[in-house]
């Protein structure tokens, strides 16, 4: 164990020392960017999440002027690291950010659940196309609320008892009780339709958004994976379906868990989305692991094997972007050493990436944009997204031997 130590040691001091040079070559070499692999901007994603966490730590009962003041800053930070799209969650758990036909005000937005005195979700769209940022309706299809907390402000309000028949109650690992539109019922499917037709009826937004959670632990967990996969797959052509006859420049994503094996036990079935058309615009796994994964002695490269295996999976060429992980940078782990033993995780990541035939990245979540912990980091990205030789820095790193 303790020649495994100082190999990593070594090899985190040959990484840096290579990841410099990379940053070098335009000065030294006068690279010519034609022999490297180059993504457009207009066809490059390159977003930032904006969680019900975010929204509540900075636009929580606000009234109007200072809610455009606080976004703004928001999007003027999102701006700063190159980024050009925002998904922002606007349905976290069977509530909304805007006034809703469907579901209660949510209480992110506004904490008794009452309206605001304006729409927060048409502001959110208007300062975001003001800056050139595409904007990205993130909803959470299912789920209804994730805690004993959330599960009894569900409760409170009468859409609990409307949802009734149709829900299904369950317990989280910590044991606490949970509520979830049930995938199986059709009464869930359409109201989680009208839910989508109403944002995209209604606002200018560049895309809906679905993150990855569809059946979690605790839920219905008897049920067999192939008829999860059924259920979900439902909603998920209907979905697409309906954006399209709606609006069909509207794009419909889906963000699932980058644990391949985990994300089709929920009846998450990317291997049809990924063969087929008619279910999905693109798919943005959530790769949150780097390349210094301890299992046992060895040291392996848990990012580049599922970005690697995600690829494979994509029959028909879809879109697909990576999510990567800005909240774990700096992180201190006796497993994903990564985190803690260099600050260019990011870069090295998309650089890596980008060689499998993605289009882009999103950046979870926007809090950690905030924090001096992440500057390295950022600042290292946004490097390397302007100068955009992701050949050269893959060649490089995987170079350096194990």
């Amino acid at each position: 164990m303790f020649y495994f130590k100082q190999n990593i040691n070594y090899k985190k001091r040959v990484k840096a020392c290579l990841y410099m040079l990379f940053l070098m070559l335009p000065l030294l070499t006068g690279y010519d960017r034609r022999s490297v692999i180059q993504v457009s901007d207009s066809e490059e994603m390159r977003a930032c999440w904006i969680s019900y966490i975010d929204i509540q730590s900075v636009l929580l009962d606000l009234d109007e002027e200072s809610f455009r003041n606080k976004l703004s800053d928001m999007y003027d930070k999102v701006v700063s690291n190159n980024m050009n799209t925002v998904i922002v969650q606007v349905r976290p758990m069977g509530d909304a950010i805007y006034p809703s036909d469907y579901f209660p005000w949510s209480s992110y937005i506004s904490s008794n659940r009452k309206n605001p005195g304006y729409d927060p979700l048409f502001i959110m769209i208007e300062l975001a196309h003001e800056r050139g940022l595409r904007f990205e309706a993130w909803i959470n299809p299912y789920r209804l609320s994730h805690n004993d907390t959330t599960t009894n402000s569900f409760k409170d309000t009468k859409y609990y008892e409307m949802f009734q028949r149709y829900t299904i109650e369950y317990e989280n690992a910590a044991g606490e009780t949970c509520l979830s539109l049930d995938p199986s019922k059709e009464e869930a499917v359409q109201l989680i339709l009208c839910g989508v037709c109403e944002v995209v009826n209604n606002y200018e937004v560049d895309g809906i958004h679905f993150d990855d959670y569809f059946y979690v632990p605790g839920m219905a967990d008897g049920l067999p994976q192939s008829d999860k996969m059924e259920y979900v797959n439902n909603l998920i052509r209907k979905v697409y379906y309906n954006i399209k006859c709606i609006d069909k420049d509207v794009s419909f994503g889906i963000s699932p868990a980058g644990n391949i094996s985990y994300t089709m036990s929920q009846g998450t079935d990317i291997e049809t989305w990924l063969s087929n058309e008619g279910y999905v615009d693109y798919i943005m796994p959530q790769i949150y692991w780097t390349d210094s994964y301890v299992t046992g002695d060895e040291l392996g490269s848990m990012f580049s094997n599922r970005c690697r295996e995600w690829s494979k999976l994509n029959k028909i060429g879809i879109p697909m972007y990576v999510g990567l992980a800005l909240y774990r940078v700096g992180e201190e782990s006796d497993v994903d050493l990564g985190w803690g033993m260099c600050d260019t995780n990011l870069a090295v990541q998309y650089g890596k990436a980008l060689s499998y035939g993605y289009k882009g990245y999103a950046l979870f979540r926007y809090m950690w944009l905030e924090y001096d912990t992440a500057s390295a980091e950022l600042e290292n990205l946004n490097m390397y997204v302007k100068l955009n030789i992701a050949h050269c820095v893959g060649t490089l790193i995987d170079s350096v031997p194990n």
